[in-house]
């Protein structure tokens, strides 16, 4: 096996059994400013901090790569519902300086079986940093 990383308990890995990786992680980080207005002047721009990073990827779960998409999407809505924080791991790196939290996980089930279970899907999870702090 391979380990990839893992956000919290759910690692990220792949292996001759099963595939369980992420795709098209995207970081996106911003600073706030106030604009103050002056007359007969320019306006001033004063930095008044920064906002909340946050990460999105894309995972794909399919029986086919030997994972079960039902369970694993349960996982990651249970982690959301309970607002669960995790650390980022990527090798053997840290992510970020604080850990995340799951705020939106938006699913796309891909395909079904005639009983009715899933057998494809691709979610978007999306993290924001969070210090308790």
């Amino acid at each position: 096996m391979a380990r990839i990383g893992a956000l919290g308990d759910i690692p990220f890995f792949v292996s001759n059994k099963q595939i369980r990786t992420f795709n098209n992680m995207r970081w996106d980080s911003s600073a706030r400013f106030a604009t103050h207005n002056r007359h007969n002047r320019d306006a001033l721009l004063e930095f008044t901090g920064i906002n909340i990073d946050t990460i999105s990827f894309t995972m794909n779960f399919s029986v086919n790569l030997g994972t079960n998409p039902m369970a694993e999407l349960d996982k990651l809505w249970k982690a959301e519902r309970r607002g669960d924080a995790m650390v980022l791991i990527l090798g053997i790196k840290i992510i970020g300086s604080r850990q995340w939290v799951i705020t939106r996980l938006s699913r796309t089930l891909d395909r079904f079986d005639n009983q009715g279970n899933l057998l494809a899907a691709r979610v978007t999870v999306t993290l924001n940093s969070y210090s308790r702090r």
